[in-house]
């Protein structure tokens, strides 16, 4: 089911061999709702319809315009296209590889995304280990920038690094992750021992890995005699390697091929007849249709099973092949021509093509496929990689398989989703959004009042783990959201915002009363020369074109800058502000930024979160801005709860206002009621670019790529690796890194979770998930991954 990669396609894009079927009975698949998503899909590459009722058998099999992947338990080893000329995005796909029932993808960068079943941790983003774990859309895997190539097998996942290293995660019941345990993983462990690898597959339940010198070493088995790499005697020449699900096979210099079984323990036996091969790919051996099979420099295809002794038989109608998939039962051939082909069992939809009979002996051509790439399957679906860097698969979708962020299996490639266009990341309370390139947003999680803009909403139960695009706008240049609402700046200087409106916070002149809500857009009124927007749980605030600002909302503690009335329902000028160039409002105080580095707060003072050297009652607020002490080099400013951040030139950070749970970052805490009223340096950071705080914590973006958060961790805020189990008096109050994120470019604090876009368009996540997953056995989700 995996297929071996040559070197000499490695060179021309490192793109590894594939995956296999777990070593153990596949297990029943189970229905279950998708993990956290970052991503959104389209249709069927070819326009059809994406999902349509299983093929008749009373239909004969027909050509068709090609189209495809290959499935889960085998890489297809294919080569991605040497002659793709358009300039491709870094989050952009270079090879795939299918598992059973999980995927994954290689991205330009070096990094990894996976999608399908998790229940063993496979996803490899520190999600997963329970039935039913699943995420029908791409992951991030955690802390893998360098890889070369991605062999996905029946439980478990392997890369290859550009040092020679290889990190595995999933299942480990029979020692595949080569780190010397029997311990599942739901995170990249390394494999002991191996420094020089060139090749790596994955299979049902054991891996191989080819070496620098055409020597082979494998690990783990049925039986997981070892849970390190040992040596196949025997083989020196090696340059493939294919690990399937009963046996392994190694393609040989001079193009003959030697298998073995799982376990090892069979001398490497040559396949007979074979003595022109270009490629090898394990298969399955568990059905009919589950063989192994071996590309010739001809462009002909062999195969023989289900045990390696059997002797080979030519495919017939292939004759200009470039690669070979074997799935669990079927297999996939990739033609000169970008056309995929593909034969044996098609009950779940699995050859791609709608026309064809339950299972077919005979190739069929994939519907709408023309620019294949490269090739691999697993069990009961398949998937290709497009020229264009773009993934589809078609047939089952058990646990997500397909990556489409349905359940639905299709017997026409459908795209896996993805998102590349994104330029700014927002975490609210419970929910997400995102600003695309074009001018759209698209949110997801929580929905109680429906703060995901799409007209949907509005009861406890309300939400979307996945990215719905907020409805009538196309034209945002900034997003911003609270705990319960969220405010799109537009083009013309105009604010948009939709959610909770109990406290008038939308501005455009209703509300006020518990219940009210706008699950839509609605304009703020009387603003049409906005250049910046800030939002909170209660109120909101507009800076404009002339260095002024406005706010609307609730008025409790004169955060708006006024005395007169209890609640806003449309915008109020700040008085006595004339030269802002940034502004960031919370519940009971707001702050801004001025042209000469300085800072003015007003509003709530009883923690000092005005920064005046002022405060510590319940009394103290000022209604007109107060200068913050001792800062005349602010380049941004970000307001929390009841604490405020100011990022210097220097690179450094200060914070003044509450630090009941170390959210000033001094490195102590003293009491719940510890607080200062004038800024003081947050310990260890001076390579600052970015800040922001939230109800309880902060977090600041680093000149590396990298995120320190500190504060409240009581739902693994922090995104270190801990916290998470509901205890309030879990903080941490100086910084700590953020696991696995070393190429961020933007941050955002979130209620109880933290966002930030990687370089590559993507987004990782990481806190409490329970309004945006519904698992409540597990609503601490610390996910930083492809949003992801």
């Amino acid at each position: 089911m995996l297929a071996l990669c040559l070197l000499i396609p490695l060179a021309l894009l490192a793109a590894s061999c594939g995956s296999n079927s777990d070593s153990t009975t596949p297990e029943d698949p189970d229905s279950q709702n998708p993990v956290t998503t970052t991503i959104e899909g389209e249709d069927s590459s070819d326009g059809t319809t994406p999902e349509v009722s299983p093929p008749r058998s009373t239909t004969s099999a027909q050509s068709e315009p090609p189209s495809g992947d290959t499935a889960e338990n085998s890489n297809s080893g294919a080569l991605p296209a040497a002659n793709q000329q358009s300039q491709v995005n870094q989050s952009e796909a270079t090879a795939v590889s299918a598992g059973r029932n999980h995927a994954c993808a290689l991205h330009q960068n070096g990094s990894i995304s996976c999608w399908g079943r998790n229940r063993y941790g496979q996803l490899g983003d520190g999600t997963g280990g329970n039935e039913g774990d699943m995420s029908s859309v791409p992951v991030k895997v955690q802390g893998i920038d360098d890889a070369t190539a991605i062999s996905a097998g029946g439980g478990h996942t392997c890369v290859l690094h550009q040092t020679g290293n290889i990190s595995c995660w999933g299942r480990n019941s029979t020692g595949p992750l080569g780190d010397g345990t029997r311990d599942d993983s739901s995170v990249p462990v390394k494999v002991q021992g191996i420094d020089d690898a060139t090749a790596i597959s994955a299979g049902g339940g054991h891996t191989c890995a080819l070496h620098e010198g055409g020597t082979i070493s494998c690990w783990g088995g049925w039986r997981g005699k070892s849970s390190v790499p040992v040596e196949i005697d025997g083989i020196t020449d090696a340059i493939a390697i294919s690990a399937g699900d009963y046996d392994s096979c190694a393609l040989h210099e001079g193009g003959t091929i030697s298998c073995w079984d799982r376990e090892a323990e069979s001398v490497p036996e040559k396949i007979d007849g074979i003595s022109d091969a270009t490629a090898i790919d394990a298969g399955s051996g568990g059905t009919v249709y589950g063989n192994s099979c071996a590309l010739h420099q001809t462009g002909s295809i062999s195969c023989w099973g289900p045990s390696f002794r059997s002797v080979p038989e030519e495919i017939d109608d292939v004759s200009d092949a470039t690669a070979i998939a074997v799935g669990e039962d079927h297999s996939c051939a990739l033609h000169q021509n970008g056309n995929i082909s593909c034969w044996g069992n098609n009950r779940s939809a699995q050859l791609g093509n709608y026309a064809a009979e339950f299972e077919s002996s005979m190739p069929v051509r994939v519907t709408g496929i023309s620019d294949a790439a490269a090739i691999t399957a697993g069990s009961e679906y398949s998937c290709t990689l497009h020229q264009t860097r773009n993934i589809s698969c078609w047939g089952s979708n058990e646990d997500g398989r397909l990556g489409n962020g349905t359940n639905n299996y299709s017997s026409v490639p459908v795209k896996v989703q993805d998102i590349d266009d994104i330029t700014a990341v927002n975490a609210g309370g419970g929910y997400s959004c995102v600003l695309h390139n074009g001018g759209n947003i698209s949110c997801w999680g929580w929905n109680r009042y429906g703060q995901l803009g799409d007209g949907t909403g509005g009861t406890y139960h309300d939400y979307s783990p996945a990215p719905v695009k907020v409805v009538g706008i196309d034209d945002a240049t900034a997003i911003t959201t609270t705990w319960s609402n969220a405010c799109a700046l537009h083009q013309n200087g105009r604010i948009s915002c939709w959610g909770d409106n109990r406290f008038g916070q939308l501005g455009n002149g209703t509300g006020g009363n518990e219940g009210d809500i706008s699950s839509v857009l609605v304009k703020v009124k009387n603003i049409d020369d906005a250049t910046a927007i800030s939002t909170s749980w209660t109120n909101s605030c507009a800076l404009h074109q002339n260095g002024t600002i406005s706010c609307w909302g609730i008025n409790l503690t004169a955060q708006l800058g006024d005395t007169e009335e209890y609640i806003y329902l449309v915008p109020v000028k700040v008085k006595g502000i004339q030269d802002a160039t940034a502004i960031s409002s919370s519940r009971n105080h707001s702050c801004a930024l001025h042209q000469n580095g300085t800072i003015s707060c007003w509003g709530g003072n009883d923690r000092g979160q005005l920064g005046d050297g002022t405060g510590g009652n319940e009394d103290n607020y000022s209604s007109v801005p107060v200068k913050v002490k001792d800062i005349d080099d602010a380049t941004a400013i970000s307001t929390g709860e009841n604490h405020s951040c100011a990022l210097h030139q220097t690179g450094s950070i200060s914070c003044w206002g509450s630090n009941r749970y170390g959210q000033l970052g001094k490195g102590t805490r003293n009491d719940l009621e510890d607080h200062s009223s004038v800024p003081i340096k947050v310990m260890g950071i001076d390579d600052a670019t970015a800040i922001s705080t939230s109800w309880d914590h902060s977090c600041a973006l680093r000149q590396t790529g990298n995120i320190s958060c500190w504060g409240s961790n009581w739902a693994g805020q922090l995104g270190n690796g801990t916290g998470g189990d509901s205890d309030l008096t879990d903080y941490i109050p100086m910084p700590v890194k953020v696991a696995s994120i070393e190429d961020a470019i933007a941050i955002s604090a979130g209620g109880s979770h933290s966002c930030a876009l990687h370089q590559n368009g993507t987004i990782s996540c990481w806190g409490i998930n329970l309004t945006a997953l519904p698992d409540v056995d597990h609503p601490f989700r610390f996910v930083v991954g492809f949003g992801g």
